[in-house]
């Protein structure tokens, strides 16, 4: 049976031509849009129509207001994207979802680095773990923090747009959870592993030391989530 139909207001039918317009280099990242009553006329829609098509592709991460400079189209074209995917994830935002989806996408995202790596992405990701030995024990959020900038490293190593907002959107969403587990040594040992195999090219070691990573990683998020709900489950007990 086919769908109805859905007939778009102005205001969506504004977005979805603008965007269009992106997809399609007529309007290009980063451009400056013509004066909200210029651009009204030219689409031939009211000026408030055109304010509330702007104010969702705003919402999305299509287009920035700069105050007393005017619109833009958002220079970094995967600002779009990676919003997006962080509001689905934050709708389903359960870390067991998040950790499968992690260990489907960065045991393959390892072997593509142990690939095409090149010196600098090393010497990056080298630079992020020796950052979070330094905060190992000492500050538990720095050590989070480079631990993060360590998986971006990695998936900017393989060189696919795609595979790095869509492993930033992840990030994103578990970056709270992840600052508030303690970080360990054999946690930064795991670490280490990745990026020696990844440095050595061994694709077979490499695939080994992610899966070993992300399973230890498991075990402690799955750990703290139990904890959190007896925590909740005990509360709800006790107000009832």
């Amino acid at each position: 049976m086919l769908d109805v139909v859905k007939t778009l207001t102005v205001s969506e039918a504004v977005a979805e031509k603008l965007v269009n317009q992106i997809s399609k280099g007529k309007l290009v990242w980063g451009q400056k849009l013509p004066s909200q009553r210029k651009l009204a006329k030219m689409l031939n829609v009211g000026t408030s129509s055109l304010r509330e098509g702007l104010q969702m592709l705003h919402a999305t991460g299509f287009i920035e207001i700069k105050r007393g400079q005017g619109t833009y189209i958002t220079k970094n074209s995967s600002i779009p994207l990676s919003k997006n995917i962080t509001l689905s994830l934050n709708i389903d935002s359960d870390v067991r979802n998040l950790m499968e989806a992690r260990k489907i996408l960065e045991v393959d995202i390892a072997i593509l680095a142990a690939k095409k790596a090149k010196p600098r992405d090393i010497k990056r990701m080298t630079t992020y773990l020796e950052n979070y030995e330094n905060f190992l024990g000492k500050d538990n959020l720095k050590a989070s923090e480079y631990d993060l900038k360590f998986h971006l490293a990695l998936v900017e190593s393989v060189d696919n747009p795609l595979l790095y907002k869509i492993s930033l959107a992840i990030r994103t969403s578990l970056e709270e959870f992840i600052g508030s587990i303690e970080h360990t040594k054999k946690g930064l040992d795991n670490h280490w592993k990745v990026l020696e195999a990844v440095k050595a090219r061994e694709i077979t070691k490499t695939r080994d030391a992610m899966r070993t990573l992300l399973a230890s990683t498991e075990r402690t998020y799955l750990k703290t989530c139990n904890k959190i709900d007896k925590e909740k489950k005990h509360g709800q007990n006790f107000i009832g």
